[in-house]
């Protein structure tokens, strides 16, 4: 088992320098110099030249990724004299036209995205697993018939469009539920929740269908099986024949839920900009708009640093849920 994990660990920290290797290439190699959207115009060659040499984006690749992965563990300083401006680690990189570093803006906006991410992928779970059981329990029935439906439209619609239906019908016709803003969870609890509704339906009709096919399709699977066929045939009750079954689809939901809550975390710019929260999908995309590519950078690192930890940890479960991966 620690071997295992050893290995796992491993790979991940392998994948978070291969990722940040590939996406500072891409952004900087392929992008163009960000120092001159900061230079303004007209911008001289010499004023130019000043202020890349301080933005530290006239030098190459290999060493913009040697500097951000030191940055990670001693910070980071731009510039000299009065004009210094130092990141501490961990430094994803320095925001200039945000005139802040891009770890500050990161955990500025985690407390929208947790938020976010955790109460759509609760709600997302136990609607998905819900009913994809009840489907395969009561297959061939009403239930059955509707979650189908149910999974067919999550599928086929765009996030946008349901986004969109949500507000129109239940913000602006039933004025049943707030449309935009957020309330911290310190502050009030029902209404932190009240304004999150609206998010928190849209991401899980959309996330919601995956869980509702895999989770039917597997346990049919298990039901079918020799032992919990042997079970009925001892007599056993099918209430506990159906939780043995709902046992053995644990593992596909896990690994499933794993990846949707990092996910999430590392951002759902439809769903924000929809309901007007400012997560950090919201925060790459005005990054982009900006030409800000040490914010790119930063927060597309970070989001594969949440999605390679999700992965990491739906792995270190596996052998926790399966027996069989633990002798392996």
């Amino acid at each position: 088992m620690i071997g295992y994990i050893s290995r796992r660990l491993f790979t991940a920290v392998f994948m978070l320098l291969a990722i940040a290797f590939v996406t500072i290439a891409l952004f900087f190699g392929a992008s163009r110099d960000p120092a001159r959207a900061m230079c303004g115009k007209p911008c001289p060659a010499d004023t130019l030249a000043k202020v890349s040499a301080y933005m530290q984006t006239d030098k190459g690749v290999l060493w913009q990724y040697v500097e951000f992965v030191k940055g990670l563990f001693v910070g980071r300083t731009y510039g000299s004299g009065s004009q210094q401006v130092h990141c501490v680690a961990p430094c994803f990189g320095y925001s200039f036209p945000n005139q802040s570093d891009v770890t500050t803006l990161i955990v500025e906006r985690l407390p929208v995205t947790l938020s976010l991410t955790f109460g759509a992928a609760v709600l997302c779970l136990l609607v998905g697993v819900g009913l994809g059981a009840a489907s395969a329990i009561r297959k061939g029935g009403l239930i059955d018939r509707f979650s189908a439906g149910f999974a067919m439209f999550g599928l086929a619609v765009p996030t946008f469009l349901v986004g969109l239906l949500v507000v129109q019908v239940f913000g602006f016709m039933l004025n049943a539920l707030p449309y935009s803003g957020f309330v911290p969870i310190s502050e009030s609890p029902w209404e932190w929740a009240w304004h999150l509704i609206g998010p928190w339906m849209v991401l899980s009709i959309i996330l919601a269908a995956g869980y509702i096919r895999v989770t039917r399709t597997q346990l049919l699977g298990e039901l079918s099986s020799d032992h919990l066929v042997a079970m009925t045939a001892r007599g056993a009750s099918p209430r506990r024949v159906n939780a043995h079954a709902v046992r053995g689809v644990m593992i596909p939901i896990v690994a499933m839920f794993a990846l949707d809550v990092a996910a999430l975390l590392g951002g759902s710019v439809i769903a924000e900009k929809v309901f007007s929260l400012h997560c950090l999908g919201d925060l790459l995309l005005a990054g982009v708009n900006e030409s800000d590519l040490s914010l790119v950078v930063g927060v597309t690192l970070f989001s594969a640093f949440l999605i390679i930890i999700g992965n990491l940890l739906a792995d270190m479960l596996m052998p926790l849920l399966d027996p069989r991966i633990r002798r392996a």
